[in-house]
């Protein structure tokens, strides 16, 4: 009876250790850790694309630290794998995903990219014992703004951009707007954030409908009541596809003016649907591919992914990449894998923040370490004859 209960405490403590260093927790002299992220995102749906642009740069991120020998913290030496649940983008999924990681995987740090799945998690990871940073990839100004102890947000702030879009839509003669965003926490913050600052330039609202981009397939209706109302331009967006086939039926009702598209719509990647003269006076972020005229590591960085995945790369797939390896580096400094408080201030540590567009896609400036906001500048365009024509990038924690 002895022996077998010896036996069976053996084994118990041999499953707990093996347990810990499946987390990243343990490790000693020579030894090997496996540290595990969490990806709370949509990967399937209509908005599936966008979570698997976030997978993948994280996935291409990990890839190689773990190719090149993972890093070292003391005698061990911590590789990493993902750990990706779908979300749907449903804020109650969002959080038994985040309890899943935290509770029954131990795992502390999570990666999410949509603003009203985050904000319930902001609700939960700074709870005693149960501590996860999120890895936040959200442009909502509040996020980005607003102090979360255990939160770091990537993108810059939508609202950046709204000073240049408005000036470029103005200049364009374009004083009168209809509003035909996405729906949903993100869209209705970028509708009241858009029209306090349009107004307060001078123009005018003359309609809105918006509607919900994941399941709107025919937007006719809303666009028949904006349309109604002559504007001389449309404030739309949400997922490309969606935000594309807006474009399409707004063309296709004879609608001749111009487009403000919001930062989660691409318009490299609507032209490939929409062909660029639809695309005509069309104003948002710039395509990702242009971002070579600033950071030349993104021409490698784009072929790379090109080869591997098939198809062109995004500004989600390229910050999520460079966030992930400031990640790393934030661990080296914080000298822990799994002390989250001790790797959120790590992010300010010297220049561990600070990537240089010489060596990787994205170059950051640093960290607002008050609010965990990564300091990545901006960058607008505007469609004229038929091409990209790119803004100065915009530093927007020096305005």
């Amino acid at each position: 009876m002895r022996l077998k209960t010896i036996i069976v405490l053996t084994v118990a403590l041999l499953m707990l250790t093996l347990g810990f260093a499946s987390c990243g927790d343990g490790g000693g002299d020579g030894e090997s850790v496996v540290v595990k992220i969490g990806l709370n995102a949509p990967l399937s749906g209509v908005a599936a694309g966008y979570g698997q642009d976030i997978q993948a740069g994280i996935e291409m991120a990990i890839n190689e630290i773990n190719d090149d020998g993972g890093i070292k913290i003391g005698d061990t030496t911590y590789t990493f794998e993902l750990k990706s649940s779908d979300d749907g983008m449903v804020p109650e999924q969002a959080l038994a995903n985040a309890n899943q990681f935290v509770l029954e995987e131990g795992i502390n740090i999570i990666w999410d990219p949509t603003a009203n799945t985050i904000g319930p998690q902001m609700g939960i990871n700074t709870k005693a014992g149960e501590e996860f940073l999120i890895m936040a990839y959200t442009s909502v100004p509040l996020y980005a703004q607003g102090a979360n102890p255990l939160m770091i947000t990537m993108p810059p702030p939508f609202s950046i951009y709204l000073p240049e879009w408005i000036k470029l839509s103005m200049g364009s003669g374009w004083m009168k707007v209809g509003m035909l965003q996405t729906t949903g926490a993100y869209g209705e913050l970028w509708g009241s954030t858009f029209e306090k600052a349009w107004t307060g330039a001078g123009g005018e609202v003359v309609a809105k409908a918006p509607a919900d981009y994941y399941t709107t397939t025919d937007y006719t209706a809303n666009l028949t009541t904006v349309l109604a109302a002559n504007p001389d331009v449309l404030f739309i967006g949400g997922p490309s596809d969606p935000t594309a086939l807006v474009i399409e039926q707004a063309r296709g009702l004879g609608f001749k003016g111009g487009f403000i598209v919001i930062d989660q719509a691409k318009l490299d990647d609507i032209a490939d649907i929409t062909g660029m003269e639809a695309l005509e006076g069309a104003i948002g972020v710039l395509p990702v591919e242009n971002g070579a005229d600033f950071w030349p590591a993104m021409t490698d960085f784009t072929k790379m992914y090109e080869d591997e995945y098939g198809e062109r790369v995004t500004w989600e797939t390229a910050i999520c990449y460079t966030g992930f390896m400031i990640l790393s580096k934030a661990m080296e400094a914080a000298q822990s894998v799994d002390d989250v408080e001790a790797i959120r201030a790590g992010f300010a540590d010297g220049d561990v923040s600070v990537t240089s567009g010489d060596v990787y896609p994205v170059g950051f400036e640093g960290i607002d370490d008050e609010t965990g906001a990564l300091l990545m500048p901006g960058t607008s365009t505007m469609v004229v004859d038929g091409v990209f024509v790119p803004g100065e990038p915009i530093e927007w924690w020096k305005l």
